[in-house]
């Protein structure tokens, strides 16, 4: 199996994850929203683990997918007429830089973890660094994908737009 195949199921398991974390999260809130407003209490566990576990995971997966399919946000200051070479060196250097970023999130989200001791303080049963277990993962599909687009890499960019744009598709 190809790195490219490979990389694209684990962004397909990502997206699937940061949808039901997504999800989770509005489930979460919802219910103690309804909780607080008509019981007059709520569970104190519910906002931490909305805001501190599922958001930052929903929020790292979702930027991996973002670097992939080349959404984030874009500022042109050259005009269309720029010579090709300077066109192709700046895309380079964009590549390099999110290369960059990718191993920073995954060598410090490794970090990070290993050093963070003590449990999530309304739930002492969960590790304190489930908050931020996917920022490696995250910095680990940036990198890559920033590394293949470095290189010339097809990425197959519509893997995922055929994955979950064609699940209501008739066949």
């Amino acid at each position: 199996m190809r790195i490219r195949d490979v990389l694209n199921r684990i962004h397909f398991v990502s997206a699937i994850l940061a949808s039901v974390f997504l999800a989770a999260q509005l489930v979460i809130i919802s219910t103690n929203v309804i909780m607080r407003f008509f019981f007059a209490s709520g569970i104190s566990w519910m906002e931490e683990i909305s805001s501190n576990v599922l958001f930052t995971a929903f929020t790292f997966l979702s930027m991996a997918i973002g670097v992939k399919l080349d959404l984030h946000i874009n500022v042109n200051l050259f005009p269309k007429g720029t010579p090709q070479r300077v066109t192709t060196v700046l895309l380079k250097l964009k590549h390099l830089i999110l290369a960059i970023i990718g191993f920073v999130f995954l060598y410090y989200g490794i970090l990070l973890i290993m050093g963070i001791k003590g449990s999530i303080a309304s739930i002492p049963s969960l590790p304190a660094y489930l908050k931020f277990i996917l920022i490696p993962l995250a910095g680990l599909l940036i990198f890559c994908d920033s590394v293949m687009g470095l290189f010339g890499v097809d990425k197959d960019d519509q893997y995922l737009d055929r994955k979950l744009m064609g699940v209501g598709a008739k066949k």
